[in-house]
């Protein structure tokens, strides 16, 4: 059995880790009800950017891979306690007629109030991790399993034969927390407040409403429970009561570990076309090992029966 030996220069591996990465996108949505108000987020990004370096200890570094954000809204619905003044009538001695008061209320509805503010603008992220190469076996007799885990993920097309697949097997990963900056806690306050204003009538009502619950800003803080730091809450939303940043995390390692692999090689490998009526010469590929060096990807394999 012969033996072949392929290398890859590290910049044409970048070439082909940046167009993978170029085709990574991810949309989610999510809508939790805690009673007075609910929470929920819609979210869209892709990667940009990122270095990549081969390692001679057989790794391959990615480092400070940008999450751009193409969506990120955030969600907030609040259920206000309904709040009534005026009603009830004055009885009045005969013949003079009783006098009654109009009584009107407000935060009836439920939510009350719904806001969607997008950050996207605002909030940046990046991701690094280290990991091996890893080949793999596709053997188009077995089938995928069901679920299929990479069905959202995949954009490199499965194949209709056998192949070697190498992948970017991430083993360590480090991922930016969301960190929201101040003015995205005040923009989330000023907006409830003025929703929660626009629901109250003017003159007289607005005033003595207004006398029954203190400040809109304290109204809106004791119902959501959040503490000074409205940027603080809104990171512990988005990173612990949702675990957005943790499933986006496995995301990225599943796409680039398990789901689409950087190179393919047909299993048995075409040295010659078809032509002249003869049919193409293959040859089978067997025992596909890969490594990383500081300059280039080195593949090893045995070829013939």
């Amino acid at each position: 059995m012969a033996h072949l030996t392929l290398a890859v220069s590290e910049a044409t591996f970048k070439r082909s880790f940046d167009l993978l990465k170029r085709n990574f996108t991810f949309q989610d949505s999510d809508l939790q009800d805690y009673g007075a108000f609910t929470l929920g987020y819609d979210v869209k990004m892709h990667l940009e950017g990122g270095s990549v370096d081969l390692r001679a200890d057989n790794t391959v570094q990615i480092k400070e891979l940008d999450i751009r954000w193409d969506r990120l809204k955030v969600i907030i619905g609040l259920d206000v306690p309904e709040i009534c003044v005026g009603g009830g009538c004055i009885n009045m001695p005969w013949p003079v007629p009783d006098i009654c008061l109009p009584k009107i209320c407000v935060f009836s509805g439920d939510p009350d109030v719904s806001i969607s503010p997008d950050f996207a603008s605002l909030v940046a992220q990046e991701i690094s991790f280290t990991g091996s190469l890893a080949a793999r076996y596709f053997d188009v007799t077995i089938p995928l399993p069901s679920p299929d885990p990479c069905q959202l993920l995949r954009v490199v097309p499965l194949p209709g034969n056998n192949q070697w697949q190498i992948f970017v097997d991430p083993q360590t990963m480090d991922l930016d927390l969301f960190d929201f900056p101040d003015i995205v806690g005040n923009l989330i306050e000023d907006a409830l407040t003025s929703a929660v204003t626009a629901l109250i009538p003017g003159g007289w009502v607005r005033d003595l409403i207004l006398a029954i619950i203190g400040g809109i800003a304290d109204l809106i803080r004791a119902i959501l429970d959040i503490p000074d730091d409205i940027e603080e809450w809104l990171s512990d939303l988005f990173n612990v009561s949702f675990g957005l940043l943790d499933f986006i995390g496995t995301l990225v390692l599943d796409f680039f570990a398990s789901c689409n692999p950087i190179y393919s090689i047909d299993d048995p490998f075409e040295i010659l076309p078809a032509a002249s009526g003869l049919i193409p010469v293959r040859i089978p590929i067997r025992n596909l090992s890969v490594r990383a060096h500081d300059l280039e990807m080195v593949i090893q394999t045995d070829v013939g029966a």
